[in-house]
């Protein structure tokens, strides 16, 4: 699985401004679990979206990219932070929202191991709280396929490219040339891997261990595959 550790550096500046992400998951648990106290991030990366939660939450941010946790501790320091894989971590506390944003999910290639992480986070959740993910999916990842993009950020480039590498995995070439002054350019290099799989799949799997599962979406047709990305809200 990725950890980012190269990449962490960037990501803030790459990913641009993501408050409108925040509010919709803020919305989101909200609606889903008004009553909630604290929240676990999955993945959590460099802490945006626990930056954002922490206002009306008690918040916890687990990653496997140590790198990622040093830049969220400096954002929001009050937070708690484990170094664990998310497929199989354990925390002795229990939480009334866990969360598992920006597809982090789909960067587990094994649809046993998105099971592994339902099953985990069912059990790391209080009486009635709430499982947030996304995902992005099939119809997505099929569209950035062989279609390079390069971008401009603080000065320096990103260039990605995505490649199908069979199996229903798409790999991600990801290169920033960070600029160090005047014409010089440094190279960063960082290959991400993804997988999607079937909203029905998905949804039968969650409704064996969860006792309800909605799922959300810009253009509400998720079961014609004509979403790019879904928002899955599943109950204890």
């Amino acid at each position: 699985m990725i950890n980012y550790n190269i990449f962490a550096k960037f990501y803030d500046a790459a990913m641009g401004n993501r408050i409108r992400t925040n509010e919709r998951i803020g919305n989101l648990i909200y609606k889903a679990n008004p009553q909630a106290k604290n929240v676990l991030e999955l993945a959590c990366g460099t802490g945006e979206i626990l930056k954002y939660l922490a206002k009306n939450y008690k918040v916890s941010g687990l990653d496997a990219s140590q790198n990622m946790l040093a830049i969220a501790k400096k954002k929001v320091s009050q937070a708690k932070y484990y170094l664990q894989d998310m497929t199989n971590f354990k925390i002795d506390e229990k939480f009334d929202v866990i969360l598992c944003v920006f597809d982090s999910i789909n960067h587990l290639l094994k649809f046993s191991d998105w099971k592994k992480l339902f099953i985990n986070v069912e059990k790391h959740l209080n009486k009635n709280g709430v499982f947030i993910f996304d995902i992005n999916t099939v119809l997505k990842l099929n569209s950035l396929v062989n279609r390079p993009s390069v971008n401009e950020f603080d000065k320096n480039i990103l260039i990605m490219n995505v490649k199908d590498i069979g199996k229903g995995v798409t790999s991600w070439s990801v290169r920033v040339l960070e600029h160090t002054g005047s014409n010089n350019y440094k190279l960063s290099e960082e290959t991400i891997k993804e997988i999607s799989f079937p909203a029905d799949q998905i949804i039968k799997t969650l409704k064996l261990i969860f006792n309800s599962v909605k799922v959300e979406t810009a253009n509400k047709d998720y079961s014609n595959n004509k979403a790019d990305r879904l928002y899955f809200i599943c109950k204890k």
